[in-house]
């Protein structure tokens, strides 16, 4: 097997099969319809459950280094070009506000992936899928950076909000979407209005809280999931999803399982993709 390819596990036959358009070729849709909101979210995970552990100069939690991947990375951009919208969190565009996140929203400037801008003009698509904030708040100052972000912004936010920071982040050309009661965003009332906005295909890139209120509404479709074969450890760290028990707790059919042993100086990963039952 060349480094370039990866070696599907399952379903059978086991074949090779080339990294670079994996994710591209995956059919991200209801079968049958294109009509629907079809919601898919996506993790790296170290093998004892790590998604983030927290920097000890900052105080904040991130990605760790030790499991994040070029290859890996290819595949989260792969998922980013199918994207009608981008599901963010407040705290991922704290950090754009910052600059630390920036080169980190999709789809990539980095020339390896002119591909995918390429493959989205061809299908008659934006240049870059729309971002949707969740959030409990409207910050104005964030609105007024999202302007350099060259792409439709949403926040969704409950309706318990201040009418007047509604109009001054309206004012920046970013939109508004009730997406629930109070100050929470609820997920079906999220979905809903995106579907109603046309967005199709909706990516979620946020963490483990937002994961919990998309499962809890039952209104996610897909998991993909990059299993890291390294075991991290730590005090401080999230894990895939953080929230009240679900109940009942969703059930996840493999979908497809690619191993891939081409990462340098480690014992591979494996891309997991779940469709939820």
């Amino acid at each position: 097997m060349n480094e370039n390819s990866l070696l599907r596990l399952f379903p059978a036959p086991h074949e090779e099969r080339a990294l670079e358009g994996l994710y591209l070729d995956d059919p991200i849709a209801h079968p049958g319809s294109d009509d629907t909101p079809f919601v898919y979210t996506n993790f790296v995970s170290s093998l004892d459950g790590r998604i983030a552990l927290e920097n000890p100069r900052t105080g904040r939690r991130s990605a760790p280094p030790a499991i994040t991947n070029p290859r890996d990375w290819r595949l989260f951009q792969e998922l980013a070009a199918r994207a009608d919208a981008l599901i963010v969190s407040a705290a991922f565009v704290r950090g754009l506000a910052e600059g630390s996140s920036h080169e980190k929203l999709p789809l990539g400037r980095d020339p390896a992936f002119s591909d995918l801008h390429d493959w989205r003009k061809q299908r008659g698509m934006p240049p870059q899928p729309a971002m949707v904030i969740l959030s409990r708040t409207l910050d104005v100052s964030v609105a007024e950076r999202c302007r350099s972000l060259r792409r439709p912004v949403y926040f969704a936010v409950g309706n318990d909000v201040s009418q007047d920071d509604a109009g001054a982040v309206e004012a920046t050309g970013a939109r508004i979407l009730i997406a629930g009661k109070g100050r929470h965003v609820e997920g079906r009332a999220l979905i809903n209005g995106l579907g109603r906005e046309g967005f199709r295909r909706i990516y979620s890139i946020a963490g483990p809280r937002v994961l919990h209120t998309l499962l809890q509404d039952g209104v996610l479709h897909r998991l993909y999931l990059t299993h890291y074969h390294r075991l991290l450890g730590g005090t401080s760290f999230d894990t895939l999803l953080e929230g009240d028990p679900l109940d009942p707790p969703p059930s996840l059919v493999p979908r497809s399982l690619y191993f891939d042993a081409g990462v340098a100086g480690s014992a591979g990963q494996v891309f997991a993709a779940y469709d939820i039952a």
